[in-house]
């Protein structure tokens, strides 16, 4: 039996025009995706802009959800990082604040990293939290890092820590790849990462989905993945199924994070969601941007589907 499973959203993270994190417009944000009906939130992954935010940045930012009462059991940090001494102290801080999991990235910028190595930085962080019941999910995005969790690496940490290390964000739109681990993993939440795979993944056993995608469809792929089941009953379900990937297929023509935070612009009717912070460079005139007028359109879509099913 999975120890973890649901749709969990990869919230995006607003800021301000001075790159701080805009913390109503956070919390706003937060309490928005829980009502679409997703069974958590994990922030501070690659949507939520993780790599270019501080240490103290998100302490402070995960404490003030808890502050505003955004329970800590739907909460999902991702606290990996290239610096070992951070993702030990990031993941320390979220066992304390007894958050839900944690999605851990493999240490990256090196290439070519041997199996031993990533084995080694994973072992550091769980042997130093030294918390028996936490759990941790493994974030697999080849794409990004340049250094893939492969089955020995997830088969050598399953046995060092059977209770902890409990699932993997497999973000690499591999297919193939997501259903081998299923059907060789035992009782191993496989999360797919892909909005668009995500119907089928479930299908065949997979734990559910972390996806950016939801931020702006979070209701629709909840609506799916937890109906599936009764797919037969659901006259249009083919046609939300093929929404959720025109959603994907306008996300992934450009950067999606940009994209998204200028579709909240127009939407919520609040400049600020249009900030992001370097290397990312923000929309100019979203209002009158192709993409994001496409975005709008298809998003406006969901409720009236989801109402004649």
């Amino acid at each position: 039996m999975l120890k973890i499973n649901g749709v969990f959203s990869a919230s995006l993270t607003p800021v301000k025009k001075d790159f701080t994190i805009n913390q109503d417009l956070y919390l706003r944000h937060c309490q928005h995706l829980m009502r679409q009906g997703h069974d958590g939130l994990a922030i501070f992954g690659t949507t939520g802009e993780a790599n270019s935010f501080s240490l103290i940045e998100k302490k402070n930012n995960i404490e003030f959800l808890i502050d505003n009462r955004i329970d800590p059991k739907v909460l999902i940090p991702g606290t990996g990082s290239s610096s070992l001494n951070d993702a030990i102290k990031m993941t320390q801080y979220a066992s304390k604040m007894n958050v839900r999991a944690v999605l851990i990235l493999p240490p990256f910028f090196y290439k070519n990293v041997s199996d031993e190595g990533v084995i080694t930085y994973y072992r550091k962080i769980i042997e130093s939290v030294e918390d028996q019941d936490f759990q941790y999910i493994l974030y697999h995005i080849p794409q990004n890092t340049f250094v893939p969790i492969n089955f020995k690496i997830i088969e050598t940490l399953l046995k060092l820590y059977p209770n902890n290390v409990v699932g993997l964000k497999d973000s690499s739109g591999d297919y193939d790849n997501m259903l081998k681990m299923i059907k060789y993993f035992n009782d191993f939440a496989v999360f797919c990462g892909h909005d668009s795979l995500a119907l089928n993944v479930v299908r065949r056993g997979g734990a559910g989905a972390i996806t950016a995608g939801t931020n702006v469809s979070g209701k629709l792929l909840c609506f799916i993945l937890k109906n599936f089941k009764n797919e037969n009953k659901i006259k249009n379900f083919n046609d939300l199924q093929n929404l959720q990937s025109e959603i994907r297929t306008t996300l992934t023509s450009f950067e999606p994070i940009s994209l998204m935070k200028a579709y909240f612009s127009i939407v919520d009717n609040i400049p600020d969601w249009n900030n992001i912070l370097p290397p990312l460079k923000h929309i100019d005139n979203p209002e009158n941007n192709k993409l994001v007028l496409l975005l709008k359109e298809q998003v406006n879509k969901i409720e009236p589907l989801i109402m004649n099913t």
